[in-house]
């Protein structure tokens, strides 16, 4: 009788298998954080709008939808997702429960392709009816089908067992090996040879060797790729014993393990970090990926360092502890950074979204997220976005809506809510108080008619530079309408007030304003005061009050100063 068992070391299996579904998990989570396609939907009108990357990831480049109903949409999902996704959205749009969903969108071929979907409301009305809706798309069919690919190569087969000559022909072959080569385990010919299950001549030679060092040692190891019956190639780990160890050039009994898996487990996760790679390489925005104990940098890319004007290369970076990297950061990164590399395996490690200012005048959006699945800490994602465009963008829209077209002074509205936010601050005493200066041209119909509209703006535009000069930077100079200004000076008494509205009124008389082939122009102004108290109520009652001391500067020769008081009225209506 024969007794033959075998024992098989699959640690060096499950570890890989174990690095690739964290490289896959890291990769996805990585990935996730990133905007793929994106889609809005206007909930009023019925509407769904997918941008160039949704069409793209169904297969449909040409964008052939069109704008989609909800209807519409809910066609494009595969049957046995619908019912699901709907009453997600449902549960979003009515209670504003998290939207995020896995589905099957159908592809122009006929196919369908898994999409996650995320999104939410970004608009509601007065009753909380959702309005606007905004969200993305990201392709996960890769992820699906690793993740279908991982489920197969847990689900290992028993070994195949085989009994070859020294001439390599078949003797033996149990009923798993029989079935995976296509053999008779009863009526093996004598004449099949091993040759048949190699891939090619050349892998049967190259296989010979081994029988060799059998004569020898008497055992030998090896992973080699055979051919089943189906004509696919399979990896095998082959482990090769002489029957009888007195007879080097007897019967040898092969006992063989299906390492396919492992083999393409070992491709996968090869292909799964270049990719990883590739897309951080690539992405427009700096990438920085730590270890799940926020100690070692496992991934960074070129747009980080030039973004962060780190002075070492990637290269340098990857592999090395984090604080390699901090040491480089401006303060506030830094301290952003570390914090969260703190909370690595902590629950209070969040997403979360900061905007900084950098010293060279960059503004960054800067994105980060903890890697988790199932509990599970993975390690931690930050995403530089460079929105210093934006922002200058921002700043020059926001200029533009607060600005007076003509002379760059703060406009009427811009002017009056600053004012407004000013006085609400003195009425809680949480602010410094202030004054008030009504400020016109003094017969600036008659500049118009004599010179022209033109040279009417040129007037004005010399004023907003004149006045401006004298304001300090606390102070706030705006154009209410016409010839009419306005000037907010902070901190400060009547006596003071007074004396800076007399300088203004001083500098406005010594200006002269060209025009061509005429005598300089020369215009004054008539200012009135008003000195903002805690018990004044309203702007309007200030603008009501700086406006009469203007007014009755203007009745009492003009070019001059009044300060409003309670008796200022009482003079005026006599």
């Amino acid at each position: 009788m024969l007794w033959h068992g075998y024992i098989l070391d699959v640690t060096q299996d499950e570890a890989l298998q174990n690095a690739l579904r964290q490289s896959e998990e890291r990769l996805r989570l990585t990935i996730g954080a990133v905007r793929d396609g994106l889609w809005q939907s206007d909930c009023e009108k019925d509407t769904v709008v997918w941008d160039a990357r949704c069409y793209e990831i169904v297969g449909r480049p040409d964008q052939s939808l069109g704008a989609l109903g909800l209807s519409g949409f809910v066609e494009q999902l595969h049957p046995a997702d619908r019912a699901r996704v709907c009453a997600r959205l449902e549960q979003h749009l009515a209670e504003g429960e998290p939207f995020r969903v896995e589905m099957r969108l159908r592809q122009q071929d006929g196919g369908w392709r898994w999409v996650e979907s995320r999104g939410e409301v970004t608009l509601r009305d007065a009753q909380g009816r959702a309005l606007r809706m905004l969200g993305m798309h990201s392709d996960i069919q890769e992820r699906v089908d690793q993740t279908h690919l991982v489920s197969a190569l847990l689900d290992r087969g028993s070994a195949l067992v085989l009994v070859a000559s020294y001439e390599r022909q078949m003797v033996y072959a149990n009923q798993r090996a029989a079935e995976y080569f296509g053999l008779d385990p009863h009526r093996l010919p004598e004449s099949r040879s091993f040759s048949a299950m190699h891939g090619s001549q050349e892998s049967f030679e190259r296989f010979g060797p081994l029988y060799q060092r059998l004569k020898t040692d008497g055992v030998v190891r090896a992973e080699w790729e055979l051919r089943g019956s189906d004509g696919h190639l399979c990896w095998f780990d082959m482990q090769g014993t002489l029957l009888a160890p007195s007879d080097p050039e007897g019967n040898v009994i092969w006992t063989l393990f299906d390492v396919d898996a492992r083999h393409r487990a070992e491709a996968e996760l090869a292909q799964t970090r270049l990719r990883m790679a590739a897309v951080i390489d690539r992405f427009p925005s700096g990438i920085l990926v730590s270890d799940s104990r926020g100690q070692t940098i496992l991934a960074a890319n070129d747009m980080l360092v030039s973004m962060l004007d780190v002075p070492l290369p990637v290269s340098d970076l990857v592999g090395q502890r984090l604080q390699h990297l901090v040491e480089h950061l401006p303060a506030d990164l830094a301290e952003l950074v570390n914090a969260d590399a703190q909370c690595a395996g902590q629950a209070e490690g969040e997403p979360g979204r900061m905007l900084y200012a950098l010293p060279s005048g960059r503004h960054l959006e800067v994105d980060r997220w903890p890697l988790r699945k199932d509990q599970r800490d993975l390690g931690w994602c930050w995403v530089f976005h460079d929105v210093t465009d934006y922002k200058q963008r921002e700043s020059q829209l926001e200029a533009l809506a607060t600005s007076d077209p003509l002379t760059g002074a703060r406009n009427r509205r811009a002017f009056l809510a600053q004012m407004d936010m000013k006085l609400e601050r003195l009425r809680l005493s949480m602010g410094r108080s202030f004054a008030l200066i009504m400020l016109d041209v003094d017969h600036f119909k008659r500049v118009n008619d004599t010179y022209g509209h033109a040279v009417g703006d040129e007037v004005l535009k010399h004023l907003v530079v004149a006045v401006t000069k004298e304001l300090r930077k606390e102070d706030m100079l705006g154009r209410l309408g016409g010839e009419e200004f306005a000037v907010l000076l902070a901190g400060l008494d009547q006596d003071v007030a007074l004396r800076r509205a007399e300088s203004l009124r001083q500098t406005v008389e010594r200006l002269r304003v060209e025009v061509p082939g005429q005598a300089p122009i020369r215009f004054t102004v008539s200012l009135g005061v008003c000195v903002v108290a805690h018990s004044d109520v309203s702007v309007a009652l200030c603008l009501e009050r700086a406006d009469a001391a203007m007014y009755h500067a203007k009745r009492h020769g003009r070019n001059r100063v009044t300060c409003w008081s309670p008796s200022l009225s009482e003079l005026d209506a006599a």
